[in-house]
């Protein structure tokens, strides 16, 4: 009996430990909605086997259902994230109107006061929003800076790279194997 009771623990310990990774590849994205740094609401839903990012101000609702969703969870006194941005800005400009989108979550506890000047001074052309609670960043279970996901467009999480990026050819390698030419 004692040796069934500890293989149950151990079984238990090892589902707790698993449970606290990052989302992984082949899973769903989470629903999720976000405060963008212009103000408007991003909300991010993958259903029906559809991935669809609504943005919402007071004038009303666009849908866009980008065939590749980036997601990048960072922090502006973050070295590694810094350096991904300057790719992810090559990236939208090279396939913005191919279907990719990304979105930039920016974790820092201080949101708009340093993301805001970041943004302005790279000249960021992509979505950026602001987590300062860690809220959503918490629901994909980040434990590194910068986390990117590239979600296809059935709201799938086909890769994820926690860490600094190989550089702009592994990027555009990852949006290949997606489809994106």
């Amino acid at each position: 009996m004692k040796r069934v009771m500890f293989v149950l623990g151990v079984n238990a310990l090892f589902a707790i430990v698993f449970a606290f990774g990052a989302l992984k590849e082949g899973k769903s994205i989470p629903y999720f909605q976000v405060t963008l740094l212009d103000g408007k609401v991003a909300v991010v839903r993958a259903e029906n086997g559809k991935l669809s990012v609504q943005v919402k101000d007071q004038k009303g609702n666009r849908t866009l259902t980008p065939k590749v969703l980036v997601l990048d969870f960072w922090a502006t006194w973050c070295p590694p994230c810094q350096v991904a941005s300057k790719w992810l800005s090559q990236l939208h400009h090279k396939y913005q109107k191919k279907g990719v989108l990304i979105l930039a979550i920016s974790v820092d506890e201080d949101g708009r006061t340093s993301v805001a000047p970041f943004v302005k001074e790279e000249k960021t052309p992509y979505l950026v929003a602001l987590d300062p609670k860690a809220e959503v960043a918490n629901r994909f279970k980040i434990e590194e800076l910068p986390t990117l996901y590239f979600v296809n467009e059935k709201g799938i999480i086909v890769r994820v790279i926690e860490g600094a990026p190989g550089g702009p050819k592994e990027l555009e390698r990852i949006l290949q194997t997606m489809g994106v030419r």
